[in-house]
């Protein structure tokens, strides 16, 4: 049941990228970053960055989630697995945000 889960949520996650993209006009040049954030690193980035995609994600969904969405967001998605390599998975539900660096909110 939580592979599903997983799988479910990270369907929806690249199909609100996607709606989204097109939504804002982004162009050929403009990629999605991807990171892990606390609530508050979330605010701070929130106040930074529009339009701005979360989702929770619960610890033990951590990994699986990533894998599923590499295959459609490699790079992006790769950073973030390398960086967790070195670290420990914290046990409190986290966010993946997905912002883009060149859409700074104004």
């Amino acid at each position: 049941m939580v592979s599903n889960d997983a799988k479910v949520q990270a369907k929806v996650f690249l199909y609100e990228l996607n709606n989204t993209r097109h939504e804002y006009g982004f162009s050929a040049n403009e990629e999605w970053t991807l990171d892990l954030a606390t609530n508050s690193q979330k605010k701070d980035l929130e106040n930074k960055y529009y339009p701005l995609l979360s989702i929770t994600i619960a610890p033990e969904n951590m990994m699986l989630m990533l894998d599923l969405l590499e295959g459609k967001l490699e790079n992006a998605v790769g950073h973030i697995k390398n960086s967790l390599g070195s670290k420990k998975i914290s046990k409190e539900s986290t966010n993946l945000l997905a912002y883009c660096v060149l859409r700074l909110k104004h």
